[in-house]
């Protein structure tokens, strides 16, 4: 793998909050990488090392990283944030990446200004089917952060290393990358309030309240013909529990047909965590986006 080149890490006022930005400058048009919930920033870093001649931005969500954590869990709320974002940043000709809550937000900032983006690569985005939205509100409205299992995520560690020893052979963890893993550890933790003990930077109560704050996000399936932007959809297999079973898509599986201008690339051999699982895929779809190619030949099995 390509070393990593410069990086510049910065922050962006964007009224209420500061997010967190890390970039790698480059030649090319930019790249803005967003993650999934409960992750950050740099869990991207093996992609970016296979792309060392990108221009990339990846950016610390609201209630993740390094970024602030004012206000209530609120998607508009984020999405809003990544607008603002790329509008003070000035990007054009955007090539915008987005995994899980990442996809969800990436697809609402191109439908709000889609003059400024070139491709959309939606990684198993959580944009849901009109069912599935319609039975959440009911379901999630009786049910408390502090009931969502991932609320109850371990948040004492020593260090990384312990983190990394835990997970490495734990579901979901266990299917990714073991660099990719190390990065997540490696800037996942920040002091706690006892002295020597480190926490995880998004809180696990902030993570459970962003899978439960599903009302008014089915406003997406209104905005997805605003998107003419091409888009290129990678979707992992689905199951019907997405509470406990965090490896399933939660992809609406016509998703595709509800974008003007979408190619779905299929990857049953993946679970939800493609980016976590295999990094050169997904740096070979942004270099496609890139070049303005739509390759059908590719496979999951892209030499690492």
């Amino acid at each position: 793998l390509e070393s990593m080149q410069t990086i510049n890490e910065f922050r962006i006022d964007i009224g209420d909050v500061e997010l967190s930005v890390v970039e790698w400058p480059g030649d090319s048009d930019p790249v803005l990488l967003l993650h999934a919930t409960g992750f950050h920033s740099r869990c991207w870093n093996e992609v970016v090392k296979r792309l060392p001649e990108q221009h990339i931005y990846a950016v610390d969500l609201r209630f993740h990283g390094a970024s602030g954590a004012a206000g209530d869990v609120d998607w508009k709320m984020m999405a809003d944030d990544i607008r603002i974002l790329i509008e003070q940043l000035d990007l054009q000709r955007l090539v915008g990446v987005g995994h899980s809550i990442g996809g969800h937000l990436i697809a609402r900032a191109a439908a709000a200004l889609p003059d400024r983006f070139k491709h959309l690569l939606l990684i198993d985005p959580v944009i849901l089917s009109p069912e599935r939205y319609a039975s959440l509100h009911d379901f999630a409205e009786d049910l408390k952060a502090e009931d969502h299992p991932v609320s109850r995520r371990k948040n004492r560690w020593q260090d990384a290393n312990e983190m990394f020893e835990r997970f490495r052979d734990k579901p979901p963890f266990d299917s990714w990358d073991a660099r990719v893993l190390r990065d997540y550890c490696d800037y996942a933790l920040q002091p706690a309030g006892e002295a020597g003990a480190m926490q995880l930077q998004c809180d696990p109560i902030n993570e459970a309240a962003i899978y439960l704050r599903q009302r008014g996000n089915e406003i997406v399936h209104s905005e997805l013909p605003l998107i003419d932007t091409p888009v290129t959809l990678l979707r992992a297999p689905p199951a019907e529990d997405l509470i406990t079973n965090l490896s399933a898509s939660p992809t609406w599986p016509e998703l595709a047909s509800a974008l003007p201008c979408c190619r779905e690339i299929y990857l049953p051999e993946n679970n939800h965590f493609i980016p976590m699982q295999n990094p050169g895929l997904v740096a070979q779809y942004i270099r496609d986006a890139q070049a303005g190619e739509w390759q059908t030949d590719i496979t999951g099995a892209v030499p690492a």
